[in-house]
């Protein structure tokens, strides 16, 4: 039995430390949340998210008529996170409408798009001096990027940036209906009714248009699918993105191999993901009696797979505390494992291999202000930066001509 708190200041603040400890024995029960088990060792962690037959991440209510299951801990109340919240077959359905916009051979032909809008983004921060690099460089990137995929209107990256970057920060966006989550499932719910009405292209277009054994998607149904693909992404890809530039900023060597050796880029994104880890961890609920390394996991018992703890497990990797750009293997669980494998990875490394290029080739000076970065407030779900400030000696912008007048 472990006395740890992952929504706790002392979380928080001793992340990885609480995490070791932890893993000291990496299955372990806790009473905080109405009690769960916490998974943190590398073995597992891989062996129960590749289990899609004992667990379940659907939300269902308990016998005491609470709202319980789903991938967080507590439940998140008032949307379910498709396909991510449905169990087989349900989730191979959903699944399967959004694989091919996702796949490897699809985000290869995106690459030119994703290094327009990396440009573009830079252009517009890049004769400040000063900017915060999560919210001028790494977030817009990636809302450009998924805005464009899903149809979505460019010019309203910041609308769901901003209240997705809330969901992290700690920081209450107001109580009105336009702010947090709420305005969000508010807008898309507007969206997917008018796009019925006057269809245009994109991913939600196709989603509207699709069905599952004959039968169409509900308006519901849509919502819940688009809205992963935006809180799955947006914050996850910019923190990893300035986990990177913070870790860079004073090795000159590294950051000048990685503009000009592609298959040294390639090993330093999986290094970054495994010791940055984004997505620090996801909920499941056991839905039978079975042994996990050792321990007596009882049906309905809620587990926390614990990512990051994984991927900083020595067993699996030499001295994880140290970041080795070069390391392989490298069997990082950053996106998960299994069925709940994060959709977006592939868009994840074209987006962070691009940005990082041409930040460090159009910002070859920058310097973080360490002293004024400041974490997420729930860090046990979210490994990013409420605020990553950077300075660096002004440049020209690249496009004669913006994509957005003001981002």
């Amino acid at each position: 039995m472990a006395d740890i708190d992952i929504h706790s200041p002392e979380y928080r603040e001793r992340t990885t430390e609480f995490e070791a400890e932890v893993r000291g024995c990496p299955v372990r029960w806790t009473e905080s949340h109405d009690g769960h088990w916490l998974i943190s060792g590398h073995a597992p962690v891989t062996e129960g998210l590749r289990d899609r037959d004992r667990y379940s991440t659907v939300k269902f209510t308990d016998e005491n008529g609470k709202l319980s299951g789903g991938l967080t801990i507590p439940t998140a109340e008032g949307y379910r996170a498709l396909p991510n919240e449905a169990d087989p077959p349900e989730w191979d359905g959903l699944r399967r409408l959004l694989a091919k916009p996702f796949s490897p051979g699809v985000v290869e032909q995106l690459r030119p798009m994703i290094q327009r809008y990396a440009t573009e983004v830079i252009d517009h921060m890049v004769t400040d001096g000063e900017a915060d690099f999560v919210m001028q460089v790494g977030s817009p990137v990636t809302a450009l990027v998924t805005l464009d995929i899903l149809g979505l209107p460019l010019e309203d990256w910041r609308f769901y940036a901003e209240r997705i970057h809330q969901t992290f920060t700690g920081v209450p966006g107001g109580g009105d209906s336009e702010a947090g989550i709420p305005g969000i499932q508010k807008r898309l719910s507007e969206t997917i009714a008018a796009r019925r009405l006057e269809p245009g292209t994109g991913l939600v277009d196709e989603l509207i248009a699709a069905e599952i054994d004959g039968e169409p998607l509900t308006d519901e149904t849509v919502k819940d699918l688009v809205y992963d693909i935006l809180v799955g992404g947006f914050d996850t890809t910019a923190g990893l993105l300035a986990g990177a530039v913070r870790w860079l900023q004073d090795r000159p060597e590294e950051r000048q191999r990685l503009l000009t050796d592609d298959a040294y880029l390639r090993t330093a994104t999986e290094e970054f993901l495994r010791y940055v880890s984004p997505a620090v961890g996801l909920a499941k609920t056991a839905t039978q009696d079975f042994e996990l390394h050792g321990e007596k996991i009882g049906r309905g018992d809620r587990m926390w797979f614990m990512y990051r703890a994984a991927n900083w497990d020595p067993e699996e990797f030499p001295n994880p505390e140290q970041v080795d750009l070069g390391r392989a293997p490298n069997r990082h669980v950053a996106f998960g494992s299994g069925i709940h494998r994060c959709l977006g990875s592939h868009l994840a490394r074209a987006i962070f291999q691009t940005v990082i290029r041409e930040f460090l080739t159009r910002l070859p000076d920058y310097e973080v202000v360490q002293e004024k970065a400041e974490s997420y407030v729930f860090a046990c779900v979210n490994a990013g930066f409420a605020f990553l400030p950077v300075r660096y000696t002004p440049g020209p912008k690249v496009h004669p001509t913006p994509i957005l007048a003001e981002l």
